[in-house]
């Protein structure tokens, strides 16, 4: 049995607008240069595909330490006024 099928709606919805973005970016941190980069936006295959390619490369390159993270991306709403 599936375990979401006995949560209450209102918490399923919450649950997939958590899920809920514009697309994704591929983060990546040199923490001994303090360096970020970012890749993107991608769709959700194409950023876990290109952060597994960043990934292999910095192994293959012996830099284990840099960090290669795929996060969600929120573009700001149409609506928002900025002062």
């Amino acid at each position: 049995m599936d375990p979401l099928s006995t949560w209450p709606a209102p918490l399923i919805e919450r649950l997939a607008g958590l899920d809920a973005c514009d697309g994704y970016v591929v983060l990546v941190v040199d923490p001994q240069t303090g360096e970020a980069d970012a890749h993107g936006p991608y769709d959700g295959l194409a950023a876990l595909t290109t952060a597994d390619q960043l990934r292999r490369e910095f192994d293959t390159e012996d830099l284990a330490e840099v960090a290669v993270t795929v996060i969600r991306l929120h573009h700001p709403a149409q609506n928002v006024c900025h002062t």
